[in-house]
């Protein structure tokens, strides 16, 4: 199981948001590129990128941070964020970005995702963000009418080969993941499973590696000191 640190850009910088809100926002840092730094010197296998302008926004704003990161990183890197377009995915794709995830597109055009996935499938992850079984889209801020597990299922059946799942109220409240929302969709799909939000412990990880999930995404309890990425990565 890949212990994934999350580096969230906004502003250029590196923060954390509480549930989504762009209103309860953390910073900890100015240079998302020196964090990538840091959790890779503590032996990080995978970073995870998001640009919360471009997931705001549905146009990547981030592009020549990312870049940076990924110059520097030894490491698979995932980004997400206003990921909307081919051109957007060519662009990442072509400086080094191992993962594609994609969000709001995934809910709203069913043609364009059959499109990339038959071109990228082993690259495009799709993130699923829910609240109370209902997805959220366009960087939290809206819900949509797909329900969590019926849109797994029939994305899973399009073609997606990996899901990341965020219970968006647990996201940054430093309470426990979702265990049975997780447990729900892991049973429901048949492909790798990462996920995140109210991961706050060891105790957690050791929860979710025994359920078998693929990778977790830790944000605010690594930058609060409440894990060790080293720690997390030898949980039995």
């Amino acid at each position: 199981m890949l212990i994934i640190p999350a580096i969230d850009i906004r502003n250029g910088k590196c923060v954390r948001l509480r549930q989504g809100n762009y209103a309860e926002e953390t910073i900890y840092g100015d240079d998302p590129v020196a964090m990538a730094k840091k959790w890779q010197a503590e032996e990080a296998r995978a970073l995870h990128i998001v640009d919360l302008d471009g997931a705001k926004t549905g146009q990547l704003t981030s592009f020549e941070v990312i870049r940076k990161i990924t110059q520097i990183a030894k490491v698979p890197v995932q980004v997400g964020g206003g990921v909307q377009s081919v051109e957007t995915i060519q662009k990442l794709l072509s400086v080094g970005v191992s993962k594609i995830i994609i969000g709001t597109l995934a809910l709203e055009d069913e043609a364009l995702l059959k499109k990339l996935l038959s071109f990228y499938a082993d690259r495009i992850t799709v993130s699923l963000d829910s609240k109370n079984g209902t997805l959220a889209k366009r960087g939290w801020l809206e819900e949509s009418d797909n329900s969590l597990i019926a849109t797994a299922q029939k994305l899973e059946k399009l073609g997606v080969k990996n899901f990341i799942y965020t219970d968006v109220l647990k996201d940054g409240t430093l309470t426990q993941p979702n265990y049975e929302g997780i447990q729900e969709l892991l049973n429901a799909i048949g492909v790798p499973l990462i996920v995140a939000g109210g991961i706050s412990s060891l105790a957690d990880i050791k929860q979710l590696k025994r359920m078998k999930v693929a990778g977790v995404i830790v944000g605010k309890a690594l930058y609060e000191g409440r894990i060790n990425i080293k720690e997390a990565n030898n949980v039995s």
